[in-house]
């Protein structure tokens, strides 16, 4: 093949119809990483879009047109299970790989080696809500309602599967079809009569159901008045944007966010909070000036995962289906965590069906946003110590799902509030800090094992917490006095109001003041337009992931979506260094990774990575450079401007001393300017304009040993039309290259 020619990659999904927006949201999401990957060269990929309009028929149509009549090496999509198990066999049956970043049913990969998919299935979600409903949220009785498609009876017949199993008593299950609108509203009536007729009031409701069926019952449910002691679980599709998109337009919940939705339980794919999925939505509203959806990163995740297949087509001539042969053939292969393709959901790889090996996050909803729960169950990559593992099914701390074991791990809220950021030591990449930090969670919580990684003392460690409560309903469990005592020491922080907002039963919370001194990898290269960023990472030096996770309190910080606007606002009053603004704060969780087999031969052919979760701060400052201008570069300036007079002065001694006198004071400059930043091994871009200034000074004395090899004649005509050539082309040319070359070092420095 040419590298020139294009490989091209069919999608499928909604483009038109009442489902359009999903349609567009896989194509942002698909071509923006499309985008990215064309951008660093090589053989270009291009999109082919396809539209099914979410209707099982026109699916294998376009099913068949990708197959028989595109070019297309594989095929993203479907979005619906439906579609996407109507077009199943036609891509199997042409062999031609496909994904799905949504599609959730079982069967759409059972007995099909040419389907994948990037998003959990439904008997992974179904058995997990489950085991949540009665594990963690310490319910007996559940309710469901299920849509009559292959999405709600797969979700339902999971879950109660399960439920028998765990001792979770199923009491009724009630059934629905959209078509069918009078049928659907008989079947709320149903619903609501047989709640509140029921003796037993403690409940949960399980939605195996589309968005839009949840809305329009749980809105059913709530205006009845049914008790508060009925509870809601729902599947994927009520943590999607639309989800919220259709319960926001309900008057109630506009004006008053979560007075339908709150504490509803969700599972939601993209729910932890990390880096590579602030990096996408940067990226996204840059790209196409909007919000990204669920949907959109999903795609991203799905394109991601088949361009990497793709990527590894060898490069001689081969035909297209040997083309698509090899790129199912990869796909199948990313079937170890080590091989995992590193996505903005987690770390994508398959199992023997082309299903995703991952954790689901569970969240619930608050003030209209889903936030994450204060337990989840992590995948246990490895398990070695059997008796162990009974005694943490018994004592619920493991699960089996499908198979696979998943811990209960905590969820710890972890919030920041800066009251100082001052001592920029560039020569060491030392900076000093002052804050509080805090964690909110349930249970107990190891903090004297917290590990500064940064930290310039590294035997430093956490003291006595300052703030130590605890809150059963929002209240809390001491002395109020206390809390007032600390409030009048620490205003103006934050932290203490905070402390009377509403929290889950027994919740307990720690607050540290620390200030001390953070190490900092500085990078000087467009040094003076440098942006520097200020790290403060921490993690648990014993618990993994599986065991723990930090998630960032957006709440406790008040945080609005990680606002730009909001962040700088609420940073202005703690940076203390008047050369530098704050540009952005990003609070994240990431991930530190371990694949050492620590030299235990159980581990030498098992899959080993042991991951600890991370809590990130980065502070982002840029310099204020005309401030630098002012208090470094003036004398520079007057320095340049003086080189300048020599082209006005016809001695030669005086342009000499001039020249010299030039090149003399720079390097004094240079000098200290190298002085007063690390040992770097780079040219910075300040070093430039010195470099510049050697030139012009140069230029100078140039021009000064003409004028010396020329002052026996001077009387000559043809000399003296000579030098005032040259100082006529010195006053052009020296203003010329000085500014010429700062605009140069400003376009590179601004780039940057």
């Amino acid at each position: 093949m040419l590298t020139e020619e294009p490989i091209y990659i069919a999608l499928s999904g909604p483009m038109s119809g009442t489902s359009e927006l999903n349609g567009k949201a896989m194509v942002q999401g698909v071509q923006m990483y499309l985008d990215q990957i064309n951008q660093q060269g090589g053989r270009p990929i291009e999109l082919l879009q396809f539209d099914d309009q979410n209707q099982p028929d026109l699916a294998k149509q376009t099913a068949l047109s990708i197959a028989k009549q595109s070019q297309a090496v594989a095929v993203i999509g479907h979005y619906t299970s439906s579609a996407s198990i109507a077009a199943a066999p036609i891509y199997q049956q042409y062999g031609i790989p496909a994904i799905s970043g949504s599609a959730t049913a079982d069967k759409l990969t059972q007995g099909n080696d040419w389907y994948f998919r990037t998003i959990f299935n439904n008997s992974d979600q179904g058995s997990l809500l489950a085991n949540y409903v009665r594990k963690i949220l310490k319910y007996h009785v559940v309710d469901i309602l299920f849509d009559e498609d292959v999405y709600g009876t797969t979700l339902a017949q999971s879950f109660v599967q399960t439920a028998e199993f765990i001792g979770l008593t199923v009491r009724y299950q009630w059934s629905i079809n959209p078509a069918d609108t009078s049928g659907f509203d008989n079947t709320l009536s149903k619903m609501i009569d047989s709640l509140q007729s029921s003796t037993h009031k403690k409940s949960m409701i399980f939605f195996a159901t589309h968005s839009t069926e949840a809305v329009k019952a749980i809105i059913a449910l709530r205006d009845a008045k049914i008790s508060k002691q009925i509870k809601f679980i729902g599947a994927d599709a009520l943590s999607s944007s639309r989800f919220m998109k259709k319960m926001s337009r309900n008057p109630r919940e506009l004006l008053q966010p979560g007075y339908y939705s709150d504490g509803i339980y969700v599972a939601a794919p993209l729910l932890i909070n990390e880096k590579k999925m602030q990096n996408f939505r940067h990226e996204f509203i840059h790209k196409y000036q909007e919000e990204p959806t669920m949907t959109a990163a999903l795609y991203y995740d799905a394109a991601q995962v088949m361009v990497q297949a793709i990527t590894q087509l060898k490069a001689s001539a081969q035909t297209l289906e040997e083309n698509r042969r090899q790129v199912k053939h990869t796909l199948g292969q990313l079937s170890r965590l080590e091989d995992a393709v590193a996505g903005i959901t987690g770390n994508l790889f398959f199992d023997k069906n082309g299903d995703i090996i991952q954790s689901i996050p569970i969240g619930f909803y608050e003030k209209g946003h889903p936030i994450t729960a204060a337990y989840q169950f992590q995948l246990l990559n490895a398990i070695q110590d059997q008796d162990t593992l009974l005694q943490n099914v018994l004592d619920n701390k493991i699960i089996q799902v499908n198979g696979k074991f998943m811990n209960r791990t905590q969820v710890i809220y972890t919030g920041i509030d800066f009251n100082e950021i001052n001592e920029l030591d560039f020569a060491q990449s030392l900076y000093s800090a002052d804050f509080f930090l805090w964690f909110r969670f349930k249970g107990d919580f190891d903090d004297a094992n917290i590990e500064f990684l940064n930290v310039l003392d590294s035997s430093y460690s956490l003291e006595k917490p300052l703030v130590q409560q605890t809150f059963v309903a929002g209240k809390m469990l001491s002395n109020p006095k206390m809390l007032l005592d600390i409030k009048e020491q620490l205003l103006p922080t934050k932290i203490i109001a905070n402390m009377s907002e509403q929290f889950d039963d027994k919740v307990k919370v720690k607050a540290y003041r620390i200030k001390t001194t953070f190490k900092a990898d500085f990078d000087f290269h467009n040094y003076p337009m440098d942006v520097q960023i200020l790290p403060i990472y921490f993690r648990h030096k014993i618990l993994p992931k599986d065991a723990l996770i930090y998630v960032v309190d957006t709440q406790g910080m008040q945080l609005k979506q990680f606002d730009p606007k909001h962040i700088e606002a609420s940073t202005r009053t703690f940076f203390k260094l008047g050369d530098w603004g704050v540009n952005k704060i990003l609070f994240f969780q990431s991930l530190y990774q371990n694949d050492s087999t620590l030299g235990m031969p159980t581990l030498f052919d098992n899959q080993q990575r042991i991951e600890f979760s991370q809590f990130n701060v980065l502070i982002t400052i840029k310099r204020h450079v005309f401030n630098f201008i002012i208090k470094t570069l003036l004398p520079i300036m007057f320095l340049l401007a003086l080189g300048y007079l020599a082209f006005f002065i016809a001695s030669f001694g005086q342009k000499l001393s001039i020249g010299v006198n030039l090149i003399l004071a720079s390097s004094l400059f240079h000098l200290q300017l190298s002085s007063n930043l690390s040992n770097v091994g780079y040219i910075i871009l300040m070093e430039y304009f010195f470099y510049l200034i050697y030139l012009l000074a140069i230029f100078i004395i140039a021009v000064a040993i003409f004028y010396h090899f020329t002052e026996d004649r001077v009387e000559d005509e043809n000399v003296i039309a000579l030098r005032k050539r040259i100082d006529l082309l010195g006053q052009i040319f020296y203003p010329v290259i000085l500014l010429t070359g700062v605009i140069i070092i400003a376009i590179i420095g601004s780039s940057a």
